[in-house]
């Protein structure tokens, strides 16, 4: 039996909106450089940096929402004034960068530089994201296609594909649509549900960087057992804001403890390859050791998500960022019962009363919490629901950090 193996799996492709209100005084400044840019007819350097790259500015933005753009290497991003949805700025970490750091380092890169950037008054939102497993061992070929199998959906379909009944009962696994790409008489790629909310690529990863010129995927692979022959296939599904929403994903934070449970509900309800058989009824096809080397990808394993003790490990400055610009918002709030003069100390002798009276409700002390093997609060992800036949973990309410939250917490 031909053997398959797991040579990267990571987030590929990371968007992620930032949300809250301009600074005073940062659109004149990007003006002023986004001027400077234009009259010398090229990008130029401004003073801040990310991860030890200088950010450069464009002398032009993109579209009508985005009237500035900064970039580097390991950074983009696009910044407007919010004035429709509250979006001040969209940053996409670079491939190179998220396959070089801990997802949970490249994030908390991310935050200290936006607050340094923004201030502390922003909340992020995941607008997109794409995650990938490279298998050596497996070739694409056209005589694949047949034996992907999805669940079915209405839809429109196109040349290839089975049209889905209304009862997904009745006709639960059905052949996708895709699009085919060749190079010559050679298949070089499968295209599942292209530019849906979301969707799946795969592709000949080996024949793509000899384009794209990202040599530095083979130190990845051989760091995991590539034998620097194999061919390697890469397989990414892409998730947008729609698919996002509907999936429960919101903070990129939590997202880290999220990533088993999106590749378990890609990899094992919404898409497979399978064994065809006469058997009328795909569902019953077996999934193929080419499939099963993916579905047991880092992503997935045995459902504990693989990044939470590194995330864990930066956690508490994280924390304490999101406490101090949440306790000034919330100081705001309590105009009138805290005295002008407070520099911290009232406000937070509120919050311990508040905070005891909370967990007094529910039957709960602070050191009893605390010391719970089975507390929520101190496991991010903990909450689960069942979407589709996968559990997929979600946020925890009442520690998610927002100025609405503080609000809903004052006024409960």
């Amino acid at each position: 039996m031909t053997s398959y193996q797991i040579v990267g799996a990571n987030i590929d492709t990371w968007l992620i909106n930032i949300k809250g209100k301009l600074p005073d005084g940062l659109a004149d400044e990007l003006d002023a450089l986004k001027e400077a840019s234009q009259e010398a007819e090229e990008d130029i350097a401004t003073s801040w940096t990310f991860a030890g790259e200088t950010l450069f500015i464009r002398a032009h933005g993109s579209g009508r929402q985005w009237r500035w753009i900064l970039h580097c290497p390991s950074l983009h991003l696009d910044i407007g004034r919010g004035k429709l949805n509250s979006i001040i700025g969209k940053a996409r970490l670079s491939s190179g960068f998220l396959w070089e750091q801990e997802l949970g380092d490249a994030l908390g890169l991310l935050y200290d530089f936006l607050a340094s950037f923004y201030g502390e008054g922003f909340a992020l939102q995941v607008s997109e994201v794409h995650l990938c497993a490279d298998v050596a061992g497996w070739n694409l070929s056209l005589d694949d296609a047949l034996a992907f199998v999805t669940r079915g959906h209405r839809r429109k379909t196109r040349t290839e594909g089975d049209d889905a009944e209304d009862d997904p009962e009745q006709k639960p696994f059905v052949r996708p649509s895709l699009d085919l790409n060749m190079t010559g008489r050679h298949c070089t790629g499968y295209e599942f549900s292209k530019g849906a909310a979301h969707s799946c690529c795969i592709y000949d990863k080996t024949k793509e960087i000899s384009v794209s010129r990202k040599d530095w995927m083979q130190t990845v692979w051989a760091s995991n057992g590539w034998d620097g022959q194999s061919r390697v296939t890469r397989v990414e599904f892409r998730y947008k804001r729609e698919c996002l929403k509907e999936l429960g994903v919101e903070e990129p934070y939590t997202l880290l403890d999220q990533l088993p449970g999106l590749w378990a509900y890609s990899t094992l309800q919404w898409l497979r390859h399978t064994i065809p058989t006469e058997d009328t009824n795909r569902g019953r096809w077996v999934c193929s050791p080419f499939w099963q080397a993916i579905q047991q990808a880092d992503f997935f394993g045995e459902g504990v998500p693989a990044v939470r003790q590194r995330k864990n490990a930066g956690n508490l400055k994280r924390i304490c960022q999101m406490l101090a610009g949440c306790s000034t918002t919330a100081a705001a709030y309590l105009s009138g019962r805290l005295p002008d003069w407070d520099d911290g100390a009232n406000f937070l002798s509120w919050f311990y009363d508040w905070m005891a009276a909370y967990l007094a409700e529910r039957g709960l002390t602070f050191e009893a919490v605390m010391r719970s093997d089975d507390s929520p609060w101190l496991k991010p992800g903990a909450s689960t629901v069942l979407h589709r036949g996968c559990v997929v973990p979600q946020p925890v309410g009442w520690f998610r950090s927002t100025p609405e939250r503080w609000h809903a917490l004052l006024w409960c």
